[in-house]
């Protein structure tokens, strides 16, 4: 059967929205995108030749996503459809806009002639009633959602979108928050997957919401393309371009509340985000980089889980499944974030199986857990047709200049945090990463936490007493010696629960 088992995609839910979310055309392909009121198509309304010519091009479209979605339904069999309508709608829920297409705060501005990375494009505070019926953010936090420019790789500005999240008050009432840039692991590919389009900020107690807690003022890049709408579409795992994202984003933040902002901060992330914290600690220190470190004062950062290199990761799944399911939905959405951003060199047909190609169109109507539903159960000959694309030069070239693979220096200290067990961003793979950085640059102030029977899902959260610490020393002005060092956390017990808990903000009173 070629359909992902139902009731093994559900016990994929059980154990966690972390876990499903980082394994990780414009909008999705939608019936309810394809369908218009008839009733004000009149002659009076439209010339009979013009009329002539809609009907014409409506009929051919409606023939293409027949077509279209004809293709998906032979890929996809009954237990495969079953879960993919499950979990597609399971995400949508959770979706504060059903189209971020049809909502004005993600379109770009028509005029933004000379705007620059940087720039501030548009700001929106969210109402209390907004908040309190839309969003799951604890009592006392206030959240903002901001659209501004950042950068592509040839440095030409490009929108994205991020979000705010603000505690109740000032840890310390005569000093300005202290600031914590928050980066966000994989959602998918298409727009509707911002975390600022989700009612849990997509991350809630596992980063935003924890932070906030502890009195940060909380930036998040959605990532230029989640969000946003840029021709390239979402760069997935482009880690030199999210750091982009990153500075930039705070940057435009000032602009409004400023006066709330420490000039000090820091960058903290999980899975991809682990990823651009660490890729933002070395772009940092790169020569040419004036503009990004107008963000402030940079004083480290926390790189949970780091998903530091596709190229690595995605042939240790192959090797590790042993020719059965690999579990995976990332290596499809980097395929077709590749196919998009070089649409001349790359072609998706040409590299995954015709039952990835079928599925494609359902997948671009959700995200990292529709990408689950379809293809977690497809074994690598399921998946690929050819796995030339790893030694593509174009692909290898995209890993060195866009993801920004290193070893390289860093800007300021640097905390990674990461479980031994985890079965998605390998440890072996991040200890190896950490070890080139601290052969290459001895001086790196560097410090690799392991935890013990700990998996993706779990590592979200167990360090994260760990790293609060470690973030309030570097706001304390604590000094970090030069050199790296690699410890093994030690669990209280061993008995401890390790399953992620997720949680949905629920009114009371």
């Amino acid at each position: 059967m070629n359909g992902a088992q139902p009731g093994a995609v559900f016990a994929m839910v059980e154990q966690g929205w972390d876990y499903l979310r980082s394994t990780g055309y414009k909008e999705a392909w939608r019936y309810s995108n394809i369908s218009v009121s008839t009733s004000n198509w009149t002659s009076s309304a439209f010339p009979s030749h013009v009329l002539n010519q809609v009907m014409k091009t409506s009929t051919l479209l409606l023939l293409s996503f027949s077509a279209l979605f004809g293709n998906a339904q032979e890929a996809c069999d009954a237990a495969c459809q079953a879960a993919f309508t499950q979990l597609q709608a399971l995400e949508a829920s959770n979706w504060v806009s059903k189209n971020v297409t049809l909502d004005t705060f993600y379109n770009t501005p028509s005029n933004i002639t000379g705007a620059k990375p940087g720039d501030l494009l548009r700001w929106e505070d969210l109402s209390r009633d907004v908040v309190n019926t839309n969003f799951t953010a604890p009592a006392g936090m206030s959240i903002s959602r901001f659209l501004y420019m950042t950068e592509d790789i040839d440095r030409k500005p490009i929108p994205a979108s991020a979000f705010v999240l603000l505690p109740y008050n000032k840890p310390c009432d005569d000093r300005p928050l202290n600031t914590a840039v928050w980066t966000h692991g994989t959602a998918g590919r298409i727009r509707n997957c911002a975390p600022s389009n989700h009612k849990d900020l997509y991350y809630e107690w596992q980063g935003p919401y924890a932070l906030a807690q502890a009195g940060y003022a909380v930036i998040a890049p959605d990532y230029a393309g989640q969000g946003s709408d840029i021709p390239q579409g979402f760069m997935y795992e482009a880690g030199y371009l999210h750091a982009a994202d990153v500075a930039y984003g705070l940057i435009a933040a000032r602009k409004v509340i400023g006066d709330l902002l420490s000039e000090e901060w820091v960058v903290v992330g999980h899975s991809e985000g682990g990823m651009t914290a660490w890729r933002t600690n070395e772009r940092l220190a790169m020569p040419g980089q004036e503009e990004l470190l107008k963000a402030g004062k940079f004083l480290g950062a926390v790189a949970n889980s780091p998903a530091l290199r596709p190229l690595d990761l995605i042939p240790e799944s192959i090797k590790r499944a042993a020719g059965g399911p690999i579990g995976d939905a990332v290596s499809v959405i980097f395929l077709q974030s590749l196919a998009r951003l070089f649409p001349d060199q790359f072609r998706l047909e040409d590299y995954v199986t015709d039952t990835v190609l079928g599925r494609v169109p359902l997948m671009d109507q959700g995200c990292l857990l529709t990408g689950r539903a379809l293809f977690s159960n497809l074994t690598s000959e399921g998946l690929f047709k050819d796995l030339s694309w790893l030694e593509h030069p174009m692909v290898v070239d995209w890993q060195k200049r866009y993801n920004g693979a290193g070893p390289h220096a860093l800007a300021a200290p640097m905390l990674v945090v990461q479980g031994i067990t985890d079965p998605l961003t390998y440890a072996n793979n991040t200890e190896w990463d950490f070890n080139q950085t601290c052969n290459t640059y001895p001086k790196s102030k560097a410090t690799l936490k392991l935890y013990p029977d700990a998996d993706h899902n779990v590592a979200a959260q167990v360090p994260q007493y760990d790293f609060l610490r470690w973030i309030k020393d570097r706001f304390d002005g604590v000094e970090v010696p030069e050199g790296c060092a690699i410890e093994t956390a030690e669990p209280v017990t061993t008995r401890f629960r390790n399953v992620g808990a997720f949680y949905s903000g629920t009114g009371s009173g």
